[in-house]
């Protein structure tokens, strides 16, 4: 290799030939998204609502593939207790809707026990509660009244010139909701997970039998 003068400047890099472009640089890799904490909606309705429970659920199929699950008692396993498995899913769920008609406000079961914990947990802050009025009822008489509805206004759903359009409606305020349960989880405080070993008090270490049998021996006077 020939030695490089004191005067004799480095070399500069080769440009590429006409016509050619640089090799691109490797692209960097696209960070992973971190997944959406997982919400829980329970879908309450009289089961003479089925249709509209159907047409609802086709409207938040973009919410369930947003890590939104709806529930509702289609949804239980052959052999389930029907009481059970329903109040787990109340218990287990995040947000409440509830299918507001003549044959809900009937129904003692839907009305009674459904809605009724669904507001006391409501009122506990640990719930959301939507209600939706899929046809005409007398809704304003119920405590439903004091709290926003939809579709819009509470004008229900056969009231809109177009179905789809009162559903859309209903999806696109069930969706703010969703977004206002993942901000609650965002400022919620961690808590730290305790475990039955950690939770449990270190107790003194007691004297070994070797180190209790070890006497001191008095010294011997000097003679």
């Amino acid at each position: 290799m020939r030695a490089r003068t004191r005067n004799e400047r480095p070399r500069r890099p080769a440009k590429p030939a006409p016509g050619t472009h640089p090799a691109p640089k490797p692209a960097a890799a696209p960070r992973a998204r971190a997944e959406k904490p997982e919400v829980r909606i329970f879908v309450s309705y009289s089961h003479r609502d089925t249709e509209a429970r159907r047409r609802l659920g086709i409207h938040l199929a973009p919410l369930e593939r947003d890590n939104v699950r709806t529930w509702f008692d289609g949804d239980m396993d052959a052999g389930d207790k029907l009481d059970t498995g329903i109040a787990r899913a109340l218990h287990d769920a995040h947000v409440f809707v509830g299918l507001l008609s003549p044959d809900y406000l009937a129904s003692n079961y839907c009305w009674k026990i459904e809605y009724r914990r669904a507001m006391n947990r409501r009122a506990r802050g640990t719930m959301r509660v939507v209600a939706v009025v899929v046809r005409p009822c007398d809704w304003t008489s119920t405590p439903a009244a004091g709290f926003k509805l939809l579709p819009e206004d509470g004008r229900d759903v056969t009231r809109w010139r177009s179905a789809d359009g009162a559903y859309l409606n209903v999806a696109q305020g069930i969706r703010r909701v969703v977004a206002a349960v993942r901000r609650d989880m965002a400022a919620a405080p961690v808590r730290p997970v305790w475990t039955k070993r950690a939770a449990s008090k270190a107790k003194p270490d007691a004297p070994t039998k070797a180190a209790s049998a070890v006497k001191t021996e008095a010294p011997r006077p000097v003679t």
